[in-house]
């Protein structure tokens, strides 16, 4: 069954378009890998290895060549069963639902191969989401120095291959000294469940030395190009101050100098204003004056037209009213007799009314003229004032072009004055810099380094440790691991010891099988404790100790190696594993003899190495052209 706090590996298939698919499936509970060197059983290790994210190419087999990609299901615990796709090349790798063997990856997820704690959008990432190990932080060096967790540092607790797991290297540590601080931080959240997101990092004196005595170095550079410009500019520093407050007060005096005379200048530039304007309504007054006197004679002529022409009306009426009493000179016929008394009537009221019109626009030709004479007086009282106002205008500018030459000597005076006044500024502005720049390197000669106090507490804590070697103890115990099997963790060398021995002083063999229990007792110790792991182990040659000795590359064995060998520890290794396969799945990859009853405690998939026999390897050969 699969593991619901863990990662459960399913199968892993390998394909191509020149051979079949190679596929190797494993077991939920105890799994074993058996079989001759160069069968490929490292090399499934390595494959495992890398589809879980890392970045090491795989290894360049004749029998890799007609693969191109490969997959991996896994079972996961909040995603569910998954299949992860990647090029056999390398880089991103591509998410599929379910356990599948083939799939279009037109729209699937892809996840890179580079682990960034700001996204679940790389394997690493995913993966620790899923274990709830997401957004945990590890200290990197003693000072606090921190980044984010990757599924790479779970690595080692989970992939053993058969190098580390017969080093003299404490299991937790890879051996290369600048990692080691992190590495023990990833142990501490392991047994702890405590990542370091709370550790606040403090400055490395080292760091803090270099740091401070490159500001100190900058800091005299910076000194000594202030003492030569205050030696190339200014001969006495020292009286500065007094020159910039004699310089102040006589910027002042120019200063209302200045004012004075401009105030003086926009006084007058207003009264040229007001004499403009006034000038300007005088002119426009005059023009309108000299357009209606043009409309006005205009209109005194109409109105002696007018008046003759009804003058003439006048007298022909006249004219004709003088015969209206005599004969007819055409028939004779007396007044009395004649018929055009009407016409005469008409012609008399015509002429009356000429003259009364004659009357009428004689009334307003003398209104006119009354007008124009008033016009007359009113220009002749607007050229007396538009020469007024014109020579108001001439003495204003002549009184500004003799303010002129006052204001300019004002405005020269005052920046002549600022020009100085601005040169010892600057000087006291470089003495103040170099007295702050002074100050600052006295602070930075004081400063001290963070003392050894300060440092964050790294150490695992004493209780977790101790719990965990117990944990150790039993899992030799059920090994029947010989000797009294008390187990204590020396946290200098970060690593087992064993009735009193180190772990590393121990031969191959027995460096192997420890190194197996201590990743064995760290599942079970995580699993008790509901404490994140991966959920999986696969361990590459832990019973080395059981090897032939004189076939065997690792050549003989050693006392203790013999004595281990003596002893039925590799059937209870078995027995445990299986036994506590519910707990997290294990799988073994071994070439030494199984026990007669392993079938009963493990799938056991053989590659034998011949191809008339079994299965040879973990690839198929290329295909027959």
């Amino acid at each position: 069954m699969s593991n619901p706090a863990g990662i459960t590996l399913r199968r892993i298939t390998f394909t191509g378009q020149q051979a079949e698919p190679a596929e190797l499936a494993f077991a939920h509970n105890l799994f074993i890998l058996y079989g001759a060197s160069n069968t490929g059983k490292s090399f499934a290790l390595k494959s495992i290895d890398f589809m879980l994210g890392s970045s090491t190419p795989l290894p360049g087999i004749t029998e890799r060549l007609p693969y191109d990609r490969a997959w991996f299901a896994v079972d996961l615990p909040k995603y569910g069963t998954a299949t992860f796709r990647r090029a056999l090349a390398g880089g991103p790798f591509e998410l599929f639902p379910d356990d599948v063997q083939s799939a279009n990856g037109a729209n699937a997820p892809r996840l890179s191969a580079r682990h960034d704690a700001s996204n679940t959008n790389n394997v690493s990432q995913f993966l620790l989401e899923e274990i709830g190990l997401g957004g945990r932080e590890i200290v990197t060096e003693m000072h606090g120095k921190k980044r984010s967790l990757s599924f790479r540092d779970l690595s080692r607790y989970c992939i053993v291959d058969e190098t580390a797991i017969q080093s003299e290297t404490s299991p937790a540590l890879s051996g290369q000294y600048p990692l080691a601080t992190a590495e023990r931080s990833i142990f501490r959240l392991l047994i702890t469940g405590v990542d370091d997101s709370a550790v606040v990092p403090v400055v490395n004196p080292r760091t803090f030395r270099e740091a401070t005595a490159g500001k100190i170095e900058v800091l005299d550079e910076m000194i000594t190009t202030l003492d030569e410009d205050l030696t190339a500019d200014y001969p006495d520093p020292e009286q500065l101050p007094d020159q910039h407050k004699r310089l102040e007060d006589t910027w002042q005096a120019a200063q209302s100098e200045l004012e004075t005379a401009r105030q003086s200048m926009r006084s007058i530039i207003s009264a040229k204003w007001d004499a403009s304007n006034v000038i300007t309504r005088l002119k426009n007054r005059r023009e309108e004056i000299e357009i209606n006197v043009g409309r006005f004679e205009q209109l005194r002529d109409v109105y002696e037209s007018d008046i003759q022409r009804l003058e003439a009306i006048e007298e022909a009426g006249f004219l004709l009213s003088l015969g209206g009493d005599r004969d007819c000179p055409m028939c004779g016929a007396s007044p009395e007799n004649q018929k055009i008394v009407h016409g005469i009537y008409e012609i008399e009221r015509a002429r009356s009314a000429a003259g009364a019109e004659i009357a009428k626009i004689r009334q307003q030709s003398r209104e006119l003229e009354t007008t124009l004479q008033d016009l007359d007086l009113e220009a002749a009282g607007l050229e007396d004032r538009l020469d007024d106002a014109e020579a108001e205008l001439d003495a204003l500018e002549e009184q500004l072009q003799g303010l002129a030459p006052v204001a300019s000597t004002a405005r020269q005076r005052v920046n002549e004055i600022l020009a100085v006044r601005d040169q010892v500024r600057r000087g006291l502005s470089l003495i103040e810099q170099r007295t702050s720049l002074q100050d600052r390197r006295e602070q930075l000669t004081t400063l001290r380094p963070p003392s050894r106090a300060e440092r964050p507490n790294l150490a695992v804590p004493g209780t977790a440790v101790h719990e965990f070697a117990q944990t150790v103890s039993a899992v030799l115990t059920e090994w029947q691991f010989p000797g009294e099997r008390h187990v204590s963790f020396d946290e200098v060398s970060f690593d087992l010891r064993i009735d009193g021995k180190a772990r590393k002083d121990n031969g191959k063999g027995v460096r192997a099988v420890t190194h197996a229990a201590f990743k064995v007792a760290l599942v079970l110790f995580c699993h008790e404790r509901n404490l994140p792991h991966p959920g999986f182990l696969i361990l590459d040659t832990p019973l080395l100790t059981y090897r032939d000795p004189i076939r065997s590359k690792e050549g003989p064995l050693e006392e203790d190696e013999q004595a281990l060998r003596n002893t039925s520890l590799k059937d209870f290794f078995f027995e445990h594993l299986s036994v506590n396969s519910d707990k997290a799945q294990f799988m073994v990859i071994e070439n030494i003899d199984l026990p007669p009853d392993i079938e009963r405690l493990a799938q056991v998939e053989t590659f034998t190495g011949d191809p008339l026999s079994g299965r040879k390897g973990l690839l198929y050969p290329l295909r027959a052209q």
